[in-house]
């Protein structure tokens, strides 16, 4: 395109925006003057429009947000990124701006055209990007407003009726999960202002959102879970942006809580307060560069938060009860065994003759044992986990776990 057609092309999509063509129509005119496909997609990476010229081009994309974290910086211009999906279908992909100090995204143009870009089509791009961010702006203002405020009064545990919450959220636009794991991401190496988005186009992939601003260079990630297998893979998203970011540049570290899984909505804060727990309390004792869950913190997240009584008695039960309930249905010693074991300063020869039996046998018992509580009772965070349920246990039993 010669700059007198980029001029022409720049007032087509001022009047269509004026004249309040819409989202849709600025997708078409953008496909129809490329002769391709355009797809407009919000900050999170959701579907906002789609259009297309008569051209054929094949299966595309659903979303362009793993293209876009691939191509990255290395890719881009400006505010662009190029990459070629295949042999014979490229990307040109436009950040819609926004009011301020351009340190978030409003959402993303993508044009998708056979064969190399003809020249012109990133600027046409980013044309119908600072058109199409306009639009966006106009009509969401108000609700990106109440969703933000949403978010806020549901993460700090201001909404504590159920139905209340999902009618807010309604009345906001905001589609909810049934229920959501909560994590907190620190990134090292990244400019505050690009904080979120860089977090937001990793976890695009699991339909995750960042619903709050970054706080520094903290974000706070939900994962929706619809299902029970959402709990593990949330886990593994979490645990994948922790080792991707770095290893593609785009942050040098990052650091990662991730709260215990809650049933419903409502217990959701109280997920995220306990993600920001993992994330402190995996720094200290994991290092910079990894993901803690808090479900698997035992003994330390109640250290950290400063436990009551009922709260240490409730981590010793979840802890032994899987060993006690075996003993019972089996009419076995494990527990016995693992207390005089850890007694004896882990001496399996004087173990086996206090109970009066082969030492080969006490290593079959705790290798049943460590099965049994997912635990490596040969590690030193394993030994504190059940070192302290045990105490714990005693002082609550009268020692009955003695042998």
């Amino acid at each position: 395109m010669t700059a007198e057609e980029l001029a022409a092309f720049s007032e087509r999509a001022a009047r269509l925006i004026a004249g309040g063509g819409g989202l849709r129509a600025l997708a078409q005119l953008l496909a129809d003057e490329m002769q391709g496909a355009v797809l407009i997609e919000d900050e999170g990476w959701r579907h906002l429009a789609f259009a297309h010229s008569k051209r054929q081009l094949g299966s595309l994309p659903a979303s362009f947000a793993p293209f876009y974290r691939q191509a990255g910086r290395h890719a881009s211009d400006g505010n662009v990124v190029r990459t070629a999906l295949s042999a014979s279908l490229h990307a040109v992909c436009a950040a819609m701006p926004t009011p301020g100090d351009g340190d978030t995204t409003g959402g993303y143009v993508t044009l998708f055209v056979a064969g190399k870009p003809p020249p012109g089509a990133a600027l046409a791009t980013r044309i119908a990007a600072g058109a199409a961010a306009i639009e966006h702006a106009r009509r969401g203002a108000g609700r990106a407003q109440a969703r933000q405020s949403f978010w806020e009064r549901f993460l700090t545990g201001t909404v504590t009726d159920a139905a209340s919450l999902r009618a807010e959220a309604q009345a906001a636009g905001i589609d909810l999960a049934p229920a959501y794991a909560a994590a907190v991401f620190s990134l090292e190496g990244v400019p505050p202002g690009a904080v979120r988005e860089v977090v937001a186009q990793a976890v695009a992939p699991a339909e995750a959102l960042c619903p709050l601003p970054a706080s520094g260079n903290e974000v706070v990630v939900l994962f929706p879970l619809r299902h029970k297998v959402d709990i593990a893979r949330a886990r593994q998203a979490a645990a994948n942006v922790v080792r991707d970011l770095p290893a593609q540049g785009a942050a040098a570290c990052v650091t990662c809580g991730v709260g215990a899984p809650h049933p419903d909505l409502l217990g959701v804060p109280s997920a995220l307060r306990e993600a920001r727990q993992a994330l402190a309390i995996g720094r200290r004792i994991l290092g910079r560069g990894s993901v803690a869950f808090y479900p698997d913190l035992g003994i330390y997240a109640l250290l950290h938060a400063g436990a009551t009584r009922d709260e240490f008695a409730t981590f010793a039960a979840g802890v032994l009860e899987p060993l006690i309930a075996y003993d019972r249905k089996h009419k076995t010693d494990l527990l016995a065994t693992l207390a005089l074991y850890l007694e004896v300063g882990e001496n399996v020869k004087e173990a086996a003759e206090r109970l009066s039996v082969h030492r080969h046998t006490i290593f079959y018992r705790l290798n049943q044992i460590s099965q049994i509580l997912k635990l490596d009772l040969r590690t030193p965070r394993g030994q504190l986990i059940v070192r302290t349920a045990l105490a714990i246990h005693q002082m609550q039993d009268g020692g009955e776990s003695r042998p």
